[in-house]
């Protein structure tokens, strides 16, 4: 009996004995905490590692010992360090937080992301888990990996299905993608929090909501929220879906006789707003286009013959030239105001004429010739714009990016703008240029 009770004794000893020691490294460890809160780094890491030779298995010293090495830009020792603790122990989301921030500052940032995600799948606290989700959802839109932007907020949506911020989110995202629906859905689940916020915070979600509707072709209700979203900076994007931006962009092609890329234009302001009247009076004049004007032109030319005053003989070869350009008949435009350019070469609208014909039969070099000579001259600066933006076609259609850029952002600035941006959004310089703007 006697040696049962040693032996009990001798296993109560040795539990008390090892706890002591487990404990061996907790004054080290305390010390370490102080000096890293006071900035003294490296004194800290001496202390953390004093604690971990005595208990090196446990996690929080060596986390500690991690952050200090990362304070102190000992980047791969940080790294080590942390991994170590992830071994450790998995669901330790501090440490996957720390690692995080190791990889971004290396510039690794698909493992950052990957740590992030793994903070998220440990982390109890649902405010925390979304703001995991908005880190690399930021970075992502950074990156122009909008997928995968998408795919975070969705997950943040899963556990935070009333989260404004989120919902948000996840309707600009489907917006970007093309989930009209998914966006429509996401901004009317929070209508009723709207009615309470003033017209300047609710904008950017009738903004996403109005975009959705519009999308759909559900053009009135677009309409609607878009009212709800008519302050700054949302007033100048909503104006680029209306019929009046499609007729301004319209008649700008038209001008310079493309016709189908302006028929396009105009057919979408009919469908947004069936009764624009612009847009009608557009469509009037485009189906004037393509007409045989053989008679009328018969009689310019019975004119001609017996007319002795040069001006107006200079009038009606003008007329005629633009009835062949009505025609499509680009060649015999080019014969008559080549005529009428001997009474009056330095006409500036009749070198319009001719730098349209030229542009219309593919000769764009010879176009970008004729619109040089005249900009060398005084004009006027809506003249000038013209001549512009046709050399702009006409770099365009040459493949010469630089004086296709030259030509559109001339017209910036005047009435073409709108289709001069639309120009240069084709050719991605618009946002170089609105960021150019912007540092001025």
């Amino acid at each position: 009996m006697k040696r049962i009770y040693l032996l009990i004794f001798a296993f109560y000893f040795a539990i008390v004995v090892n706890q002591a020691f487990s404990q061996d490294g907790l004054p080290y460890y305390v010390d370490g905490e102080n000096l890293r809160r006071a900035g003294q780094y490296d004194k800290a890491i001496a202390e953390f590692n004093k604690a971990i030779q005595r208990e090196p298995t446990n996690y929080r010293y060596i986390y500690s010992k991690a952050v200090s090495e990362f304070q102190t830009r000992k980047i791969d020792a940080a790294l080590n360090s942390v991994n170590n603790v992830i071994r450790l122990k998995d669901d330790f989301v501090a440490a996957h937080l720390l690692a995080a921030k190791i990889y971004q500052s290396k510039g690794e940032h698909d493992r950052a992301i990957y740590y992030y995600d793994q903070a998220f799948k440990y982390e109890t606290d649902i405010d925390k888990k979304v703001g995991y989700k908005f880190t690399v959802m930021r970075k992502l839109i950074n990156d122009g990996d909008y997928k995968g932007a998408y795919e975070r907020i969705k997950e943040a949506k899963e556990i935070a299905p009333q989260n404004k911020d989120v919902l948000f989110f996840y309707a600009k995202l489907s917006n970007i993608l093309g989930y009209y629906e998914e966006a429509k859905k996401s901004i009317l689940e929070l209508e009723n929090h709207l009615k309470s916020l003033k017209p300047e915070d609710n904008a950017k979600y009738y903004y996403e909501l109005g975009y959705a509707y519009y999308k759909l072709e559900e053009y009135e209700k677009s309409r609607e929220a878009w009212q709800k979203s008519d302050v700054p900076p949302y007033r100048e994007k909503i104006s680029k879906f209306s019929a009046k931006y499609f007729c301004s962009v319209a008649l700008a092609y038209y001008k310079f006789y493309e016709n189908e890329l302006s028929k396009q234009y105009v057919d979408q302001a009919v469908k947004i707003q069936k009764d624009f009247p612009m847009a009608h009076v557009l469509l009037a004049q485009l189906s004037k286009r393509n007409s045989n004007h053989a008679n009328t032109i018969a009689h310019y030319e019975a004119a001609l013959k017996n007319e002795k005053d040069a001006l107006r003989k200079f009038a009606i070869y003008d007329k005629i030239a633009d009835l062949h350009l009505e025609s499509n008949n680009f060649e015999g435009c080019l014969k008559v105001i080549s005529e009428a350019l001997k009474i009056r070469a330095d006409d500036t609208q009749a070198l319009l004429t001719k730098a349209n014909a030229l542009y219309k039969m593919e000769n764009y070099k010879e176009a970008v010739e004729v619109i040089q000579t005249v900009l060398k001259q005084r004009v006027d600066e809506a003249t000038r714009t013209d001549f512009m933006f046709l050399m702009g076609l006409c770099g365009k259609k040459m493949g010469d990016k630089r004086i296709a850029k030259e030509g559109f952002v001339a017209a910036m600035k005047s009435s073409l703008r709108d289709a001069a941006e639309v120009e240069l959004k084709e050719m991605r310089e618009l946002a170089e240029l609105e960021k150019q703007e912007g540092n001025d």
